[in-house]
């Protein structure tokens, strides 16, 4: 645990890598239950793809985009910003390290 900590706040610790902590007693549910990807390339429609444990989809149609865009904003907005959030995995790391 202590080495996928460390590369956890190695990576988030780069300019180009945002990583956010969502508390566990989190209000905001919604989009938690599976995994999504929104990607937005120049030269394309911006894309999501969703999977669940039954299946995935990968879709650009600006309806289902849209929504997953929604879900996106209102999970980032009840996560811990993300100097706090490299903090919040630093310091599990630590006590990680400590542990062994």
């Amino acid at each position: 645990m202590y080495e996928q900590l460390d590369h956890l706040a190695t990576v988030a610790d780069q300019q180009n890598v945002k990583v956010q902590i969502v508390p566990h007693d989190t209000c905001c549910t919604t989009g938690l239950m599976s995994g999504f990807v929104l990607a937005q390339l120049p030269d394309a429609p911006t894309a999501v793809s969703i999977e669940s444990a039954g299946e995935g989809e990968v879709s650009a149609d600006h309806h289902l985009v849209t929504a997953v865009w929604d879900r996106y904003d209102r999970i980032r907005a009840e996560a811990h910003r993300p100097g706090q959030s490299l903090e919040m995995i630093k310091e599990a790391r630590d006590q990680w390290k400590q542990q062994t």
